[in-house]
């Protein structure tokens, strides 16, 4: 049977250290539905390295002139947070279906207008949600649903970073706009967006948190020049909150040596641990389901079923594998019409989330999760 590939176009795709060029390209090419045909980024030659490197047909510096092109059915964002809303506005200019990064926008406004945008115009949006489509996260989700542990009564949330925003006390100038908490992209709306995402899918959404941030890093010279930059973001992120349910989750994110996750959540008839494998972000990692129900003695390993497999066999850990899935299910979703992939409601949903988490750690307050008018 012959298949209906669809073309790909990547605004941010260069070969020094890119999203575009770790993560989406390696997926893309994994995947016989989709065929990588064009990229973008901001210099010629880094297009052209790009483009030859991955076999990849057309190189741009001109979002539009990748948008526009006849060969690109959809149009995926992988630049820095601050460049997303006008690139996504771009795609939306031509008609074209659009994959953005999380977060969508520097802030919830600038999610909201985008996805007003995109309904107003019609066209296909996704959000880059990707550990929705980690195997071990969506058979956690039908172990829970299906009774595993009962009523869940506490979820617990352990998260090291060692590599964000920098591995050293120094921080490359690439990696500077991360310090600036405007730019809305740091260990709140990244590291604990994604994170709270994932929670809200496999467990529902919540009711109410709590929460303390802290820059603890205030002053961090650049590699390049020893310049110190004034650090604005949140480095550490302590949440509690109230699911709907009634579940109690806390969660704790924080710079570390050596970096680790776990997720461990409590119920009436057992207990169930999601761990990290290879330490990297939590919408990145692989991960060991285990699971212990009365009468065991101790913690066993959950296989994970094939079904929940939606990468192709051979593709390994790492930054692809997750946005391979992801990229499956933006796949059924625009030949079927489905809506399996997170969009931009899923992300603006996110958004709000984050929100709540910053007001309550402004006024030191308990805050409700719903959206503020």
């Amino acid at each position: 049977m012959k298949i209906n590939k669809r073309g790909v176009g990547v605004i941010g795709a260069n070969m020094n250290g890119s999203w575009g060029a770790l993560a989406h390209l390696p997926a893309l090419l994994a995947l016989p539905e989709f065929q990588a045909a064009a990229v973008c980024t901001t210099r010629q030659d880094s297009a052209d390295e790009t483009a030859k490197h991955f076999g990849i047909p057309h190189a741009f510096t001109d979002p539009y002139e990748l948008a526009i092109h006849p060969d690109v059915d959809l149009v995926t964002i992988a630049v820095k947070v601050p460049e997303h809303k006008k690139l996504v506005q771009t795609a939306l200019q031509v008609g074209k279906s659009v994959l953005c990064e999380f977060p969508l926008g520097r802030s919830s406004a600038e999610a909201a207008d985008l996805l007003h945008a995109s309904e107003e115009k019609g066209v296909r949006h996704f959000a880059g949600l990707q550990s929705r489509a980690n195997p071990a996260v969506r058979y956690l989700k039908d172990l829970i649903a299906e009774g595993y542990i009962g009523e869940i009564r506490a979820v617990h949330c352990s998260y090291a970073l060692p590599l964000f925003p920098s591995r050293s006390k120094q921080i490359p100038q690439s990696r500077v706009y991360l310090l600036d908490k405007t730019n809305g992209a740091n260990h709140l709306t990244i590291a604990a967006g994604h994170l709270l995402d994932g929670l809200t899918y496999l467990l529902g959404p919540f009711s109410e948190v709590s929460a303390v941030l802290e820059t603890q890093a205030e002053r961090i010279p650049t590699i390049e020049t020893g310049e110190v930059v004034q650090a604005t973001s949140p480095d550490h992120v302590v949440i509690i909150g109230k699911l709907a349910g009634g579940a109690i989750m806390n969660t704790h994110i924080r710079n570390t040596h050596i970096g680790h996750f776990s997720i461990e959540i409590n119920g009436t008839e057992g207990d169930l641990i999601l761990q990290s494998n290879e330490n990297f972000m939590f919408q990145i990692d692989s991960f060991t389901l285990k699971g212990a129900q009365p009468g065991n003695k101790a913690f066993g390993d959950l296989p994970i079923p094939p079904q929940y497999i939606l990468q192709p066999s051979g593709l390994p850990a790492g930054p692809a594998f997750n946005l391979a899935g992801l990229y499956r299910e933006i796949y059924s979703d625009l030949e079927n019409n489905s809506r399996l992939a997170p969009d931009f409601h899923t992300a603006l949903a996110a958004h709000t989330l984050i929100d709540a988490v910053q007001r309550a750690a402004d006024t030191g307050t308990r805050q409700s999760t719903e959206p503020m008018n």
